[in-house]
């Protein structure tokens, strides 16, 4: 036995019932994803997902336990799950239930290695303290993006040209979020994310081509102070000559909540529901293939709402479709939104 993990029994005793059934503890201090085996009948099954915040216990096997072997997998973000002795079971990404542990690739499934756990011969309860013994290390922890994020920024901007403004159009000055550079079917181009509208530079598009250049090394998420000329209005987006690009970290009240939202999340109600959150855009995905992309602003409230904030406006840039919810709670490793009106909060989990 590992002495980082402890596995322990309550079994029925002279002083009274103990509950029936088999409870998973998270004793890692990181979010899990866990799955159970056992013995059906004349038949192996395997079943998931229990998703378990650190400290928290859930029960996959209700009542009396009919086995005196069970076996448990687990998974975690940058983590391995590595047992020291391996039973294989079926899984799969989404939640399941499934009906024997040969043939799992033929059948469409994934195979995984589950951990045993001895409960007795005559425990009808048992509960399983899974600990960071049971887990390697995969990735080491990413260092804060602000740091790497500040120090770019700062070694980088001011940039700036000596064009006179209004040449190419109406001369603004607009701060915002720095969405990146990308090439597409209509060129290549740069983004900044501000007040709900995106505003395009595009290369040959009167910003010149040593400033985009420049931009293009830029952390996707740096806050920054733009202005130019507008050149073109759409329903939610702008194209733009760029004159100038500077930095503002002070800018972004909310640059704690934003930048622990980046990243992948995968839902806590539906592990095939994931959202991919990068600069200030969201990206819908279900199993496994890339669905909406939506734009993405922190408020201090929504229209029409308690006034209460921080909020998060999704806007479908396509049908002008906006959706705001309340930011209840952000980490490294847990996102709950709550949308006005429905009681049953988003959850979601890396």
């Amino acid at each position: 036995m590992r002495l980082a993990v402890l596995i322990f029994a309550i079994a029925m005793g002279s002083g009274g019932m103990a509950r029936a059934g088999l409870e998973l503890c998270n004793s890692s201090g990181f979010s899990q994803s866990v799955a159970v085996g056992y013995k059906d009948g004349e038949d192996w099954v395997s079943r998931g997902w229990w998703n378990l915040d650190p400290g928290e216990c859930k029960e996959p096997v209700k009542g009396d336990l009919k086995q005196r072997y069970y076996y448990i997998f687990a998974s975690a973000r940058g983590r391995a799950f590595t047992p020291e002795k391996k039973y294989t079971f079926c899984t799969q990404s989404a939640a399941f239930t499934i009906t024997g542990d040969t043939a799992c690739k033929s059948r469409g499934y994934d195979i995984n290695s589950f951990a045993r756990i001895d409960t007795g011969k005559t425990a009808k309860q048992f509960s399983v303290s899974v600990g960071a013994g049971y887990f390697t290390q995969t990735a080491p922890p990413p260092k804060p993006p602000h740091v790497e994020m500040q120090e770019i920024a700062a070694g980088m901007l001011p940039i700036r040209q000596n064009a006179r403004p209004g040449q190419l159009g109406e001369p603004f000055s607009q701060t915002g979020i720095f969405q990146g550079c990308e090439q597409g079917e209509e060129g290549a181009w740069c983004a900044v994310h501000s007040d709900g509208w995106k505003f395009y530079a595009y290369y040959g598009g009167g910003t010149p081509d040593w400033m985009l250049d420049k931009l293009e090394f830029l952390p996707v998420g740096t806050p920054v102070g733009i202005s130019g000329d507008m050149i073109y209005f759409g329903d939610i987006t702008v194209e733009v000559a760029l004159r100038e690009v500077t930095h503002f970290p002070g800018l972004d009240p909310w640059q704690a909540q934003r930048i622990a939202m980046q990243g992948m999340w995968r839902s806590a109600d539906d592990p095939s529901s994931e959202i991919y959150i990068e600069g200030a855009e969201l990206q819908e995905i279900y199993g496994g293939e890339w669905m909406s992309r939506l734009f993405l602003q922190i408020a201090p409230r929504c229209e029409d709402a308690p006034d209460v904030g921080p909020v998060l406006i999704q806007t479908d840039p396509e049908s002008r479709d906006s959706y705001c919810y309340l930011i209840e709670d952000v980490s490294d490793d847990r996102l709950e939104l709550i949308y006005f009106g429905n009681p049953d909060p988003l959850v979601y989990r890396r």
